[in-house]
């Protein structure tokens, strides 16, 4: 009689399975692909609040499109500015980083504000179910930029509380745009 053959899984497959997807997850957080980060300010709120962890990666960064939470370098310029908004040295410690929702890339048309204070992009009304509250007249200063090459508009979901591209343009000088170098990281998405 011919030997029988078992189709039973080998006892520590389970095992095996397990050590390879942790090796994975390693391999991934230790070079930078997936990445973690803790959202310090309100301006991410209510999709981000302050001290909730967000889930990151490095893939598809070069492809980043208009509704994507982004993490990005502070560029030089935005964070002096913060820092004189906040009254500290121009010394004074700040985040590397901000997170902040991508509005407009390079040839976008971005208005601000049509009736009820919403947001045009390309002459188009944008949905933002993912706004803190309903826009309003009296919270957005009017702008109406087109986004330079190399470029993007990035705006906090909590408006009153984001310091973001709509913050710098409202400087004089400033132009609020931020560059697409800056950008490091798309996030995949957060918990409490």
């Amino acid at each position: 009689m011919p030997p029988r053959l078992s189709l039973s899984r080998p006892r520590h497959a389970g095992w095996w399975a397990g050590a390879a997807a942790a090796a994975i997850v390693a391999a991934s957080l230790a070079t930078g692909v997936v990445g973690h980060a803790t959202v310090t300010s309100p301006s991410m709120a209510p999709t981000h609040a302050t001290g909730s962890s967000v889930l990151t990666t490095r893939i598809g960064v070069g492809s980043v499109g208009p509704g994507d939470v982004v993490v990005f370098d502070v560029p030089p310029s935005w964070r002096a500015a913060e820092r004189e908004r906040a009254g500290q040295a121009a010394d004074a410690g700040g985040g590397d980083a901000m997170v902040k929702r991508l509005i407009g890339l390079p040839g976008d048309r971005i208005t601000c504000c049509a009736p009820g204070g919403l947001l045009m992009r390309n002459g188009s009304l944008l949905e933002e179910p993912y706004l803190a509250e309903p826009p309003g007249d009296l919270l957005n200063t009017t702008y109406d930029v087109t986004v330079p090459a190399g470029h993007a508009w990035v705006l906090g979901d909590n408006r009153r509380r984001s310091f973001d591209s709509r913050a710098m343009h409202a400087r004089t000088g400033a132009s609020g745009f931020l560059p697409l170098s800056a950008i490091r990281a798309r996030v995949l998405f957060g918990w409490p």
